[in-house]
């Protein structure tokens, strides 16, 4: 209990530690950082049937760089949907560009916002390590893991984007995903195992069914509407590697459930009969399956979702606006639905043949 309470005191400080240090990091930034000191701010729309529209008067003191402690005075503007803008308010911290000699204030380049985005993964990962304990740490070790073959592999994709497959390259990671996130969480063992052949052998079968359903609707997707995507240069690829990666959390999740729940199950009874295991895997699957293909729904939809609003405001008919924007979201919640489904049977039929072996050479 003592080893414990050290332990959360220890994170406690390096958490403490860390948000303390993001709000002093001004040094790191070459681009010059302007504290907020004072602020007013006006009312100048004209029309009262237009957006309001709001003037302020900031002044402010450099961070860092060259001119650090030297005071500024300047204009911001913003909107009230501040859908383009930002409201700035006595504190804010915000990246500045300034003449050569440093006597002008040139313009405002958005707001320092790394201290909140600290607070957020500093609160995210002491809750998981306090609530899951060691478990929660391989799951962060799991994710650290993840991030840094997602980074590689866009990196080894921007270097080679003329030449490379993009399809392949991450046909290839999603099966990395797939086994580094279940060894690290789960450890060896045949349960692990279990769920790693189920992933893949469901996501093999989801990806073919998404390629049949993609080709078969290919001229009613609206892809230019997706920005940045001629940067890709193979818009079906894209759609590929969307369905891939959108449905795989899901596909492990499930995977791992089951042939865990079925591995205690035989732990628990090693005389317990095929189809008893059966029964169990389908009453299990009944809990998960439903909240899994909402989490998906809502985990696709969310990136469409300001601008399908945006449209609806500007007078687009909200079918229109769904059609255009969310026809491709639709496409990729529904090939993982599928797959989510999917993965049901095919998680039973393979944890119960690898795991019915364990449990005859346990009898042995």
């Amino acid at each position: 209990m003592k080893k414990n309470y050290i332990l959360l005191i220890i994170l406690f400080v390096l958490s403490l530690g860390c948000i303390i240090f993001t709000y002093n990091d001004h040094f790191l930034y070459q681009t010059p950082i302007m504290r907020v000191t004072s602020i007013e701010s006006k009312n100048i729309t004209e029309d009262k049937y237009e957006e309001p529209l709001y003037v302020q008067t900031i002044k402010g003191t450099i961070m860092n760089g060259e001119y650090k402690g030297k005071t500024y005075e300047t204009i911001n503007s913003y909107t009230k949907s501040l859908v383009m803008d930002d409201k700035l308010t006595k504190g804010s911290e915000v990246f500045v560009e300034l003449s050569n000699d440093g006597s002008d204030l040139l313009g405002i380049h958005g707001v320092k916002r790394d201290k909140y985005l600290v607070i957020l993964i500093v609160i995210f990962i002491d809750l998981i390590i306090i609530i899951a304990g060691r478990k929660g740490f391989k799951t962060l070790l799991s994710l650290i893991v993840n991030l840094g073959i997602t980074a590689g592999s866009i990196i080894l994709f921007m270097n080679n984007y003329t030449k490379m497959n993009l399809l392949l390259l991450y046909f290839i990671v999603s099966i990395i995903y797939i086994v580094v996130s279940l060894f690290i969480t789960n450890g060896k063992s045949k349960k692990t195992l279990a769920a790693i052949l189920s992933s893949i052998t469901s996501l093999l079968i989801t990806f073919g069914l998404s390629f049949i359903l993609i080709k078969i609707n290919e001229s009613n997707l609206y892809i230019w509407n997706i920005d940045y995507i001629e940067a890709v240069y193979d818009y079906n690829n894209y759609l590929y590697v969307c369905v891939l990666l959108c449905g795989l959390g899901a596909i492990m999740d499930i995977s791992i459930t089951i042939s865990s729940a079925l591995n205690e199950l035989i732990e628990k009874d090693k005389k317990i009969k095929k189809d008893a295991l059966i029964k169990s895997g389908k009453e299990i699957s009944k809990d998960i399956v439903g909240t899994m293909i909402n989490v998906m729904l809502f985990t696709c939809y969310t990136s469409v979702i300001p601008t399908i609003v945006i449209a609806t405001k500007n007078k687009i008919p909200f079918t229109n606006a769904m059609d255009f924007y969310g026809g491709l979201e639709l496409m990729i919640v529904l090939c993982n639905c599928i797959g989510i489904v999917l993965t049901i049977p095919i998680s039973l039929f393979i944890s119960i043949w690898i795991l019915n072996k364990k449990k005859e050479v346990m009898k042995k």
